[in-house]
């Protein structure tokens, strides 16, 4: 058996891959068979929100159409040059040789098998991860890897996964860089995964990008502002900002219609301004794309001990015990506030700069009736612990604003 990072989507134990590796099964017998494309499919069917989400077969076509043209290639090649760097300041600290590279939101693979190349012609050793809610996108880019492998006589050397960036099936703390382009970012599930002082490169349109498609799709043009910097939160640090400015122009119908289809253009716009697109032959347009580079912060967690130093605190001056603690909570929440304080003036200077994003202590209110009940008999002091990320239900997700709004 050979041992992965993958972790077993039921029981978050870790997979280990049989002797043919056509099959990776946990210590607990739940076993998961590889298709014959070479990917793995770790999305349970309970966690999907529709029976084929992400993108569609159609979606996938038409994207892998219009990449294999290279009309994004600089994006890429500034996307590689970034890894590349990252990975030799990493080769250069750590151990063990093998660079882990996750790519989440991987598509039809194009970008990816391109991070794997530029990573191979440095001469870089590194795994890398495709990862993609969409079954059609991973079976493109199993595909893909697997055809370009058979050129040059190697085994496929690259993983693809059906899985859900909210859950990343993989053991934690235990990729080196990781990579998210031009979807939306969930940056706590990443910072599970990446290690600490480990890269997150993510890449998001520009003010200007396709901006001429756009004047001819909508009658009045949305500014739109994103700020990953705001949106990953303290737990990521900003290290580098790169803009990837240019014009290219759409040579055919064709490419016009591939590149309308794969993106969110296409279910946002009217059926009147897209058949008016039908009538051009080439579109020059401006690619306006801006890639953030981050490094992972390790979390500061206010542990559960404090509330119980506290607790023991209070309660020692109290000749009642808990149960004055108990009927005076807000005390008890100043007191935590209080030797928390205290403790962040201990602390080194840089455990101070980051704030607790992972877990909360709080305490549950007293019923009316516990408090009326007996003034020191039988009340207790709960403490629960809430983490700060929850799943968004589809309902919560619409209500939200796209911060890719008419890009």
């Amino acid at each position: 058996m050979t041992t992965s990072i993958l972790l077993c989507p039921v029981c978050k134990e870790s997979l280990q891959a049989n002797e043919s590796n056509k099959s990776l099964s946990c210590e607990n017998n739940h076993s998961f068979d590889r298709a014959r494309q070479g990917y793995l499919n770790l999305l349970l069917a309970h966690k999907k929100n529709s029976k084929n989400p992400g993108d569609s077969q159609e979606m996938v076509i038409a994207r892998q159409a219009f990449l294999n043209s290279d009309f994004y290639r600089p994006i890429s090649d500034s996307l590689n040059q970034i890894i590349v760097d990252a990975a030799l300041k990493i080769q250069a600290l750590k151990s063990e040789k093998a660079i882990q590279v996750l790519d989440i939101g991987c598509g039809e693979g194009y970008y990816s098998q391109r991070i794997h190349h530029s990573l191979s012609d440095h001469q870089i050793e590194h795994n890398l991860f495709g990862l993609d809610i969409s079954k059609d996108a991973v079976i493109a880019a199993a595909k893909r890897a697997k055809a370009e492998a058979a050129l040059v006589s190697k085994s496929v050397e690259s993983e693809w996964l059906v899985a859900s960036a909210i859950d990343i099936p993989l053991q934690a703390h235990s990729i080196d860089i990781a990579t998210c382009l031009f979807t939306r970012l969930m940056p706590d599930s990443y910072h599970k995964v990446i290690k600490q002082d480990g890269y997150f490169i993510c890449v998001n349109t520009g003010e200007k990008h396709l901006i001429e498609l756009r004047e001819k799709l909508y009658d009045e043009i949305t500014k739109t502002e994103f700020d990953p910097v705001k949106n990953m939160g303290e737990d990521f640090e900003l290290i580098d900002h790169q803009q990837v400015s240019y014009q290219n122009t759409l040579s055919s119908q064709q490419q016009i219609q591939d590149l309308l289809l794969m993106t969110p253009h296409n279910w946002r716009t009217k059926a009147d301004k897209k058949e008016a697109l039908t009538s051009l032959e080439e579109l020059t347009v401006t690619i306006d794309a801006q890639i953030h580079v981050f490094k992972a912060k390790e979390k500061a967690i206010v542990e559960v001990e404090v509330v119980e130093e506290v607790l023991e605190t209070v309660s020692s001056s109290n000749p009642w015990g808990k149960s004055k603690v108990a009927a005076e909570p807000a005390a008890l929440v100043e007191a935590v506030s209080e030797v928390a304080a205290e403790a962040a003036v201990e602390a080194p200077a840089e455990t101070q700069t980051v704030a607790p994003q992972e877990t909360s202590t709080e305490v549950a209110p007293q019923s009316k009736a516990a408090s009326s009940a007996s003034p020191w008999g039988g009340t207790k002091v709960v403490a629960t612990e809430e983490t700060s990320t929850k799943a968004e239900t589809p309902a919560e997700s619409k209500e939200k604003s796209n911060p890719w709004s008419n890009s």
